[in-house]
């Protein structure tokens, strides 16, 4: 069983839901003479003597790829400082390593700490940067391990679930439980399922995840978040709000109860935007009774839709009436005009490459000698035979093969 490094912000439960408390470098027994040293070097809790000790280590390296002990410092330190509640002391040593030994598109280990102390201190700008690319190789050094990958995805996931960006959210969690870890199920992806199946309510997407076989069992295992996932296609905002009420000791202990709030939150809007498809207009206490809330909560709540853009409609309060627009205008402010612009530019770039290779591809020395040879060949032909000699060239085209038949 794979456990992620401890956590103050986002511990990783194993499959029983307890949170593992083994030392963070007992999964490394190869550890380098260099790092032991320095591992043992460190004296109780001085949090400072260690600090300057990592700094050192990073400081002494010069370029890409970084040396095996400065790589299990770095993730000793992670810890260290993670579980001492000041994870962000630790954000400018790891950024100072990457700066020296980040190759784009290549993950390492590294990047996991990165992600997993900027999550810890809701400081989410500084992994930014290694999160919004893509990854087409994994390092081949050998702290390397699986388990690294998974942590990236699982914390990179949580990051973007942090800024609301749920698309790429799901995205981190998708790959994380694509991943295949070992012959057992990893205790990292199944608190990653358990935050796609949320991620996947509240944001109004399909969870389809293919798992590997190895994985299968992860659903069952993670069986109060799939009755979850059914309720909420029903739609029914009372029901999911009573289930949520009677798991709340347990999304807690998972770090889960905010996502499953905001997934409340969707349902219910969802709930009012069927009745914009219904109906033009609707008294406010109506309203209240289908969504069995107060009118001041509807109230509130439809207010919020409109400022978000969420939903187009009028109130009045005079009269207790909702009137909702079907047809609302999409380009009334600055952001939809900016969306248009953005999408023109595009297309106008588009549209000049395109004309761009039109017109290489039109001077190209051996198009330009075949059109001569077709020309040549077409005014040597009966007028009437003339349709048939471009059919046949048109199908040359289609059919290389054809061309000696066809020449004969």
């Amino acid at each position: 069983m794979e456990h992620c490094r401890g956590s103050s912000a986002e511990a990783v439960p194993t499959v029983n839901g307890e949170v593992d408390s083994t030392n963070p470098t007992s999964s490394n027994p190869d550890i380098s003479l260099r790092a032991k040293h320095l591992l043992e070097g460190i004296h109780g809790d001085n949090i400072e003597e260690m600090l300057n000790s990592t700094i050192a280590i990073v400081d002494s390296v010069k370029c890409a790829p970084a040396p095996h002990y400065v790589i299990e410092a770095i993730h000793y330190m992670t810890d260290f400082v993670t579980q001492k509640n000041c994870p962000v002391r630790g954000i400018s040593i790891v950024e100072s390593l990457l700066t020296k030994c980040h190759v784009p598109g290549v993950l390492t280990s590294i990047h996991s700490d990165i992600t997993q102390l900027c999550l810890a201190a809701k400081i989410m700008s500084p992994a930014m940067k290694y999160l919004d690319c893509d990854v087409t190789s994994i390092s081949s050094d050998e702290v390397m391990d699986v388990k690294y990958v998974l942590q990236y995805y699982y914390y990179g996931g949580s990051v973007y679930a942090a800024l609301r960006n749920f698309s790429r959210a799901l995205h981190f969690f998708e790959i994380c439980l694509s991943v295949p870890s070992q012959q057992t199920t990893s205790a990292i992806q199944v608190v990653a399922y358990q935050k796609l199946t949320l991620i996947s309510i509240l944001s109004g997407r399909r969870l389809s995840v293919r798992l590997p076989s190895v994985h299968s069992s992860i659903p069952h295992l993670c069986r109060p978040y799939s009755n979850l996932l059914q309720i909420a296609a029903e739609e029914d905002a009372e029901k999911f709000a009573a289930t949520i009420a009677q798991m709340t000791p347990f999304l807690e202990k998972h770090s889960n109860l905010g996502l499953a709030k905001q997934a409340l939150e969707y349902i219910r809007q969802k709930n009012v935007k069927n009745f914009q498809s219904t109906f033009v207009s609707l008294k406010l206490c109506s309203l209240a009774n289908h969504l069995k809330l107060s009118v001041q909560e509807v109230e509130n709540r439809l207010r919020r839709m409109i400022m978000s853009g969420d939903l187009s409609a009028q109130i009045c309060k005079k009269e207790g009436m909702v009137w909702f627009n079907k047809h609302a205008e999409e380009f009334d402010n600055d952001t939809a005009i900016e969306k248009l612009k953005t999408s023109l530019e595009t297309c106008m770039t588009s549209f000049q490459k395109a004309k761009e290779l039109n017109t290489t591809v039109s001077l190209d020395p051996k198009l330009l000698a075949k059109i001569s040879e077709s020309e040549s060949r077409k005014d040597t032909l009966p007028p009437a035979l003339i349709g048939t000699f471009l059919l046949m060239e048109n199908l040359k085209s289609f059919y290389p093969s054809w061309n000696d038949e066809l020449n004969d």
